[in-house]
This record gives structure tokens, C-alpha cells and sequence, in this order.
């Protein structure tokens, strides 16, 4: 499928445009060279054949505008409609067409499908990297469960969501998928984030998690393995896994102020999960199968951290 050219501005676009010229939209905009992105969402349209369609560019956009506003594919086509900051964001004019919610979701299925919503999380991280806003210094390394969009399968029926599995938190039988998040230590950008059926135990995923790039790993005492300890000095990373008490041997005093100590610094990804729940409505996935949850979290992932970048740019201003 083709993608259209950029409609050419009017009159009315370029006096709209400066009443929102100092928006968060477009500081991102200016900040990000979209180019290899574009390059990659090119690859989703055949080159001669097909239709003529939204550009893709366009439409990444507009799920990344899905994201920080927490909307419905309605109400992101209504909002586009409506919000003279959403059309300069995404380069539309205000007297040409909006894409409608299907063609919106139908986008987003394809993405989530080639798996392209990871190569572009990771194509905006090196530009965080580049402008030397991701530091590196260290990884903290969580998880947090997020139920299932169907309700869990009675007793003898078929799971409305095959991917979606059963575990227990706080000795109650919880129905969903698990969050496992990388979070940069000093810059607060999420590095990684994987999705896997609720009963996948975190320690299974530490190895995935690390960057191997990092000076140093944080991790709760879920994380804690006398052989991960080893590993991680082996290589010159600083050891932050929090001790975990042994049967017949509690912790001595030293382990436990170590604890306290890690604590405080792992509490940050905390944060960052409570950002996800409370704001970004991430108490339950939005789509059924880790497909679809896959790419939508590094979409979401890649929009918070767009988002913290122009915090970061504008407190170094």
C-alpha cells in the first residue's frame, strides 16, 4: 500500500499551529529525527501496490498520542478531529481527512504482527543514548501483574484468552500477564520491558532483562541466586540484588541495612508502575494474546520514555 504525501499547509493551518507551538507534542517532534523510523514503517507498505493510505509515520504517531492520553481507537480519531495539537503533531490539515478508528486498529494489528513496535522502541532509545540523556550507570530490574482484558474462564469452559494464565498474589488466585521492566537507574527510561502469561516467575527473566551494558543491576530479593551474585561480578557489574533470607539462617544485621539501602534505589521502578496503572489505565491489558500485548507495551514504553525526555532536555536547558 502507498502512503500519501503531507497535505500542504494553509492559511488557517500555519495560524493554528502557533497557537500551540510551545506544546509537549511538538517539543517531542522537534526533539526526535523520525527518519529511521520512517524508514522502518515503510517496510509495512508494498511499494507500488495498494491503495493510497495514511503515511505510517502518521499513523505510529498516532498510537504514540494513544498512549499519552490513555484513549479508545474512537476517541483517538475523535480527538484528532477535534485537537489542533494532535493534527500538527501528526502533520494533518485541518480541512483534510482524519484516519477513522478502524484503519487505526488495523495499523496497530500489523505492527504488533511483523513485530516492528520493538525495532522502533529501540530505534528511539539509541536517540536517547545519542543525545546523551540515557546514562547507563545502572538497571533495575521488576515486575508487576496486569489482569487479562477477559474475565478468567469458569470452571470447564475454554479460556477467552489462551495466553492469559493464572497465579497467586497476596494468597489470592490472580487471572493475567506479567510486566518485566528494565528501568535506566539515573535517567528513569525504560530499557526493556517483556510480557509473558501471569505465572512466568520473575527470576526466569532476569537473564532477558539485563543490558549487559549497564555498570550495575538492582533487583528485589525475588531476583536472589548465590550463581547470579558470582555472575554478575564476574563480569564487572555491581551485584544489587537485595539478600534473601535462608531456612535456619535469617539475615544478619549487615544484610539487612544492605537491604534497606537497595531498597531505596529499586523504589523508583515503583514509581514508574504506578505511573503505568494510575495514568495510563495498565491495571488491565487492553487486547487479548501476548501478541497484541507485546507490541502494545513497547509502544507505550516507547511514548513514556519520549515523554521524559523533554522533562530531562528541559531541566538541562
Amino acid at each position: 500500500m502507498l502512503g500519501e504525501k503531507k497535505p500542504q499547509k494553509s492559511f488557517f493551518d500555519m495560524a493554528a499551529e502557533q497557537r500551540v507551538s510551545n506544546h509537549f507534542l511538538l517539543k517531542i517532534d522537534r526533539l526526535i529525527d523520525w527518519k529511521p523510523l520512517q524508514k522502518e514503517l515503510s517496510k509495512l507498505y508494498h511499494p507500488s501496490l495498494g491503495r493510497p493510505s495514511y503515511p505510517p509515520l502518521v499513523m505510529f504517531k498516532a498510537l504514540l498520542l494513544q498512549q499519552w492520553y490513555n484513549l479508545s481507537d474512537r476517541q483517538l480519531e475523535e480527538s484528532i478531529r477535534d485537537r489542533i495539537s494532535f493534527l500538527r503533531f501528526l502533520g494533518l490539515s485541518i480541512e483534510g481527512p482524519v484516519p477513522d478508528e478502524t484503519t487505526i486498529c488495523r495499523f496497530r494489528a500489523k505492527l504488533c504482527e511483523v513485530g516492528l513496535a520493538e525495532k522502533l522502541f529501540r530505534l528511539i532509545s539509541d536517540q536517547l543514548e545519542q543525545k546523551g540523556l540515557l546514562l547507563k550507570k545502572g538497571s533495575i530490574i521488576d515486575a508487576t501483574l496486569i489482569e487479562a482484558a477477559r474475565r478468567p474462564p469458569a470452571k470447564g469452559s475454554p479460556a477467552r484468552d489462551p495466553d492469559a494464565a493464572y497465579t497467586v498474589r497476596d494468597k489470592k488466585p490472580f487471572y493475567g500477564y506479567k510486566a518485566h521492566v528494565t528501568l535506566d537507574h539515573k535517567s528513569e527510561f525504560i530499557r526493556e520491558v517483556k510480557v509473558t502469561p501471569a505465572n512466568v516467575h520473575d527470576s526466569c527473566m532476569f537473564d532477558e532483562m539485563i543490558q549487559g551494558d549497564e555498570e550495575a543491576v538492582f533487583a528485589d530479593k525475588g531476583y536472589w541466586r548465590e550463581s547470579r551474585k558470582h555472575t554478575l561480578r564476574v563480569f564487572g557489574i555491581y551485584c544489587g540484588i537485595m539478600d534473601r533470607a535462608k531456612r535456619n539462617a535469617p539475615l544478619s544485621r549487615r544484610q539487612r541495612k544492605r537491604n534497606r539501602r537497595l531498597s531505596r534505589v529499586r523504589a523508583r521502578i515503583e514509581k514508574v508502575f504506578g505511573t503505568l496503572k494510575r495514568i495510563y489505565g495498565m491495571v488491565r491489558v487492553r487486547y487479548v494474546g501476548l501478541l497484541k500485548n507485546r507490541g502494545h507495551f513497547y509502544i507505550l514504553a516507547a511514548a513514556l520514555n519520549l515523554k521524559r525526555m523533554v522533562k530531562l532536555c528541559e531541566a538541562g536547558a
